[in-house]
């Protein structure tokens, strides 16, 4: 390589053809579909609450803290590698050439998520009169900067501590980007030149501090690859990735759910199956999102043949998954060493799978009664979650047999 900038070319080539290899597989029809579903009946129900809205709803308050938290969440692209604590070694002093094209992309990776996030506020702030168009200009404008600036008060932040206390820099970045927000959109513009220059004094203060220390190779390193790792695990849902390693987690929490262990136990697959999915990171958070995506769907989806649709799609996804899930492993399972008989797995997992459905039924139908009331609709839900979790447990089980 002749220099750091046709490194960063290189690499940043091989990233986005990474990319698009696994989101071919992400945006498809079907996601396409529900996407569509959801956002047209979100924004019909939208419109109509700020046809109602009253005119002291705190919008501007609201809108402040959540664009805040997305202008300070974002860990800086670096596309950095292991091998780099050695290589890049002799080229240290040539490495502020990397790291500007990689805060670069970084930044305008991440600004589209607070820009969209003040688009969908913007009806709000206007329906109960919080700041006007020039200050609704100026708060977008304000967005970008402060936007940059965050970028690259995190990666000398970053550099400056290796990473340690990261959450105290989130915690100051976030105070002062809502506070600057929010007299913006209060129409309080005397404090905003004092809060910016609270965020340039704070980022002066990083950058001399990280220009003292070396630069900290294996931090940054370590930040990429868990970065990678969870695209692959986002990746995952949708098709097998093979550079995804899987992490367990003990969840002593939910103990309730698992029976101790027992001598002479009829049903030792179960008992296994129980704690893979519980313990294993990847399953057990896939269950929990598509139950979350069920629970919010029930309680904002205003038509009701929408919402079957769409509860019926996301309990097919729990299923199928979680039967795929569950089937795979590695060449060698704990259930190899009990003395049971053949065939006992898949009826095992159909049974385990059944359980937590009915566990999300149940939480729909929960959902349902709070938000609609004693009414026929929260039963169909929840009816219909175990009806089409059925189904597709029996149809899976049926090509497993034949195949």
């Amino acid at each position: 390589m002749n220099s750091l900038r046709e490194i960063w070319g290189n690499r940043f080539v091989h990233y986005m053809t990474e990319l698009q290899k696994y989101m071919k597989f992400v945006f498809t029809g079907h996601l396409a579909i529900v996407l569509l579903f959801t956002i047209g009946a979100g924004g019909y129900a939208y419109s109509e609450w700020l046809k109602e809205v009253p005119s002291d709803f705190p919008s501007a308050i609201i809108a402040a803290v959540v664009i805040g938290a997305a202008l300070c969440i974002g860990t800086p692209v670096t596309l950095m590698k292991p091998a780099d604590i050695v290589f890049f070694l002799p080229l240290e002093k040539k490495l502020d050439d990397y790291m500007r094209r990689s805060l670069r992309y970084t930044f305008f990776s991440q600004l589209p998520v607070p820009l969209l996030l003040y688009i969908v506020f913007l009806p709000l702030l206007s329906a109960t009169g919080a700041g006007g168009k020039q200050q609704l200009i100026l708060t977008a404008v304000v967005i970008f900067l402060v936007k940059w600036l965050y970028v690259e008060s995190e990666f000398h932040y970053r550099r400056a501590n290796e990473g340690k206390g990261i959450w105290k820099d989130w915690i100051v970045r976030f105070v002062l980007a809502a506070l600057l927000l929010y007299v913006m959109l209060a129409g309080s513009p005397y404090f905003v030149p004092l809060i910016g220059l609270l965020m340039a004094v704070y980022y002066l203060y990083w950058k001399k501090r990280s220009a003292a220390n070396p630069f900290p190779y294996e931090h940054f390193i370590t930040v990429e690859q868990n970065r990678m790792m969870r695209f692959y695990r986002f990746a995952n849902y949708f098709t097998d990735v093979p550079h995804l390693k899987g992490s367990v987690s003990r969840r002593a929490w939910l103990g309730f759910l698992m029976r101790s262990a027992q001598f002479g136990q009829t049903s030792p697959q179960r008992y296994l199956l129980r704690r893979t999915l519980v313990r294993t990171d990847d399953i057990f958070w896939l269950w929990v999102r598509l139950t979350g995506l069920s629970v919010i769907g029930v309680a904002l989806i205003p038509f009701p043949i929408v919402v079957y649709i769409f509860i019926g799609a996301l309990a097919f996804a729990s299923s199928i998954q979680l039967v795929h899930a569950l089937r795979a492993g590695d060449d060698f399972r704990m259930d190899m060493l009990f003395p049971e008989m053949d065939n006992t797995r898949v009826p095992a997992i159909r049974k385990t799978v059944s359980g937590v459905q009915l566990l999300q039924a149940i939480f729909v139908l929960a959902t349902g009664l709070l938000t609609i009331g004693i009414a026929i609709t929260p039963v169909i839900l929840s009816v219909i979650v175990l009806i089409v979790s059925e189904v597709t447990l029996r149809v899976s089980n049926g090509k497993t047999e034949e195949a």
